[in-house]
């Protein structure tokens, strides 16, 4: 019995020192606290479906983000390379030989890529250079050639018109929340 009634002084012991204080004092004054309901904000409430989706398209959006990294800093080559040169047949010059290195190193890459990696992809060139893959294509080779491109794509159910519209689509949206985990890692990936 004295056991059992020790036992409980000592509960209650511990319990009185384990309450939130109803006030904080600061600077000498005090100031009321009160214990607020815990909430989560998540900012994808999705059913059951929607997630194994999401967890697809995340999947995906993995796999080819680095491709669409790579494209802008091409651009970015390209266009550094373009303000050097003086003449239309230098241009021209210029971005057959950066085609020619595209093709040679991502080719066999791209080629493994599924129908909708690539629909993604396409997707993901908008988000990163503000251009669409086939405005690309007409300014850097020709219309005819993002003419070609753009039927190619279309008999393989892709269209290099596509742009990045996450206000719009609810597919670009999770994209754009993806993006953002993403980058998220990669910041505390370069911390540690």
């Amino acid at each position: 019995m004295n056991k059992l009634l020790l036992f409980t002084l000592f509960m209650l012991k511990g319990i009185c020192y384990c309450q939130i204080p109803d006030s904080t004092e600061v600077n000498g004054e005090k100031i009321p606290t009160k214990l607020l309901n815990e909430i989560t904000i998540s900012p994808l409430q999705l059913s059951h479906i929607e997630r194994l989706s999401y967890f697809r398209l995340q999947k995906k959006v993995n796999k080819v983000y680095h491709f669409a990294q790579k494209a802008k800093t091409q651009l970015q080559e390209i266009e550094e390379d373009l303000m050097y040169a003086e003449s239309k047949k230098e241009k021209r010059r210029i971005s057959k030989l950066h085609d020619k290195w595209l093709r040679e190193h991502f080719t066999e890459d791209l080629k493994k890529l599924t129908r909708s990696e690539g629909r993604i992809l396409i997707k993901l060139i908008h988000y990163e250079t503000g251009i669409s893959s086939y405005d690309l294509i007409k300014k850097y080779r020709n219309g005819l050639t993002a003419l070609l491109w753009q039927k190619l794509a279309k008999l393989y159910d892709g269209n290099l018109k596509t742009t990045y519209q996450p206000e719009d689509v609810k597919e670009d949206q999770w994209i754009s929340h993806i993006l953002r985990q993403i980058e998220v890692y990669d910041r505390l990936k370069k911390n540690d």
